[in-house]
């Protein structure tokens, strides 16, 4: 319960802090950044911050907040980051077309590299499938 705890002040915490540093001049409209409770979108270089209504929560698979279904707990992608080094990490389970970051133990959410591109854990950006070792890419 104290874990669960942890994990839901981080969540409602991390969205404001992640977002300042994100700059959509440029982007092209999408999510880029998102939390259990929240997701940074850029619509025509802006940035909008949504946070999710009380009973609802961001779902990665469908781009927005819904209502937990079965009451369970939705944030099955969080990471735990006490004993990671501070960096990017690939998520590898998801085609390595998104990272998440861990630092001084705390996870700072999942960001979406740009359409075309997977993480590159050794650079720590997103980059060309071709310019990335496998597994996220295709370079020997």
């Amino acid at each position: 319960m104290v874990t669960m705890l942890k994990t839901l002040i981080l969540c409602l915490a991390i969205p404001l802090a992640a977002s300042w540093t994100l700059d959509c001049t440029g982007l092209e409209n999408g999510i880029y950044l998102y939390t259990c409770f929240s997701y940074t979108e850029c619509v025509n270089g802006s940035k909008g911050v949504i946070k999710c209504a009380s009973n609802e929560v961001f779902s990665s698979k469908d781009g927005l907040c819904i209502k937990p279904i079965d009451n369970s707990w939705p944030c099955q992608d969080v990471v735990d980051c006490k004993s990671l080094p501070d960096k990017r990490y690939a998520d590898a389970k998801g085609g390595c077309h998104t990272y998440y970051t861990c630092q001084n133990g705390y996870f700072y959410g999942h960001n979406y590299c740009p359409d075309g591109t997977v993480f590159d854990e050794e650079h720590q950006f997103c980059n060309w499938p071709s310019n990335v070792k496998k597994p996220c890419g295709t370079a020997d």
